[in-house]
């Protein structure tokens, strides 16, 4: 929501309403808001097709469907609306949108001085305006980019994932009751109902970690990576980006692999809920800081205090765990090419998240913040006492 800090509003809240400061604030927020919706709804082939999602609530016995298309109009209506006490309370905040859009007018102006001032010739050439934008517009676009592409996509994955939950747990009361026990009641509706919890948690911190943004939470972007190699390998491990990055790294992990040996196939898998749970705890200990690269001040509490990047380790383990079924189909197939490539797949994606976790400390080390300090007391990125 918010960039810079300037001098005071008004102080009356009748007085902040009226004036200039809230006007361009919100009105360039809702403008943001709407060319958003216009281009998810209208433009983008991706965005329409999410948004054409569907829960049927049949399951409760109703004949209502809630589409995640007027979800995303609740939302942005139930947004407007609070953008109004928002602004009126804090009145020196400019927001990203009118930052963004008053640096890229002084831009544009400076870029067309030079221009105008200059005598024209027969044989010289003019190149195309070169706009320069200011540190503080920079970073509010980047910030305008940043919620454009990950909010949406974060609400979407949320709503899946209550869906599934519902469902799932539904499925586990229904298990209970028909007396289902030991591994027929964790294939069927405890592992999923655990896995779904446990995803709707990240989902909708990192959901609120977007969306919200509040000085008493201590939670404002201060900067977002400026780098193109930092927003790519991000943006190439979400769709629709890692659609290409799978046309390289083919998938071969399962959510849920299978063994015949039920201790096996227990042990993997509650190994993989917990490595699931240590990936959603570091969500809950990032709080209304979680999100994708940004600065929003350093966390040193819950697994990041023994690791830098708990939620990257935790997510791998859980792929190397989920393949274990196709490494071990492969090897006894005597198939050693396609023993070859799951495992290229797998440290691909490995080395992707390793180029993330030291793309963010680069940038997170761009300022002193405290970052510095907090690698040196904290000294492994994934592994404790290996790496």
């Amino acid at each position: 929501m918010n960039i810079s800090v300037t001098a005071l509003a008004p102080a009356t809240p009748l007085a902040r309403l009226c004036s200039r400061r809230f006007a361009s604030n919100y009105l360039a927020t809702l403008a943001f808001i709407g060319l958003s919706y216009w281009i998810i709804s209208s433009v983008s082939d991706f965005h329409r097709s999410m948004l054409q999602g569907q829960w049927h609530l049949g399951m409760f016995a109703s004949d209502a469907v809630i589409t995640v298309h007027a979800v995303f109009i609740a939302l942005i209506a139930l947004y407007a609306v609070i953008l109004i006490p928002y602004y009126a309370r804090y009145p020196w905040i400019h927001s990203n949108s009118f930052t963004f859009v008053q640096g890229l007018w002084f831009a544009l102006r400076r870029s067309r001085a030079p221009a105008l001032r200059k005598p024209r010739t027969g044989s010289s050439m003019t190149l195309p305006l070169q706009i320069r934008l200011s540190p503080i517009a920079r970073q509010a676009g980047l910030a305008l980019l940043l919620k454009f592409f990950f909010a949406p996509l974060m609400i979407n994955w949320c709503l899946i994932h209550v869906a599934n939950l519902v469902g799932s747990l539904l499925q586990l009361t229904a298990a209970i009751d028909n007396d289902l026990s030991g591994r027929v009641l964790f294939d069927t509706s405890l592992f999923w109902a655990a896995f779904q919890l446990i995803l709707f948690v990240d989902t909708l911190l990192f959901t609120l970690g977007y969306i919200v943004e509040l000085p008493a939470l201590n939670n404002r972007i201060r900067t977002v990576d400026p780098t193109f190699f930092g927003w790519f390998i991000c943006l190439i491990c979400y769709p629709p980006f890692n659609e290409f990055t799978m046309r390289f790294l083919e998938w071969r992990s399962s959510d849920f692999p299978h063994f015949e040996n039920d201790v096996a196939h227990l042990a993997v898998n509650v190994t993989l809920l917990i490595a699931l749970a240590i990936f959603s705890w570091a969500s809950i200990a990032l709080g209304f800081k979680a999100s994708n690269l940004t600065n929003r001040g350093i966390v040193t509490r819950g697994p990041y205090a023994f690791v830098r990047h708990p939620a990257y380790a935790a997510k791998n383990l859980v792929w190397w765990l989920g393949a274990l079924p196709t490494i071990g189909m492969t090897l006894a197939d005597g198939s050693w090419r396609a023993t070859a490539y799951t495992l290229l797949a797998l440290f691909g994606w490995t080395a992707i998240y390793a180029l993330r976790a030291i793309t963010e400390e680069r940038h997170l080390s761009m300022t002193d913040n405290g970052y510095s300090q907090y690698a040196a007391k904290v000294r492994w990125r994934f592994i404790p006492g290996l790496w």
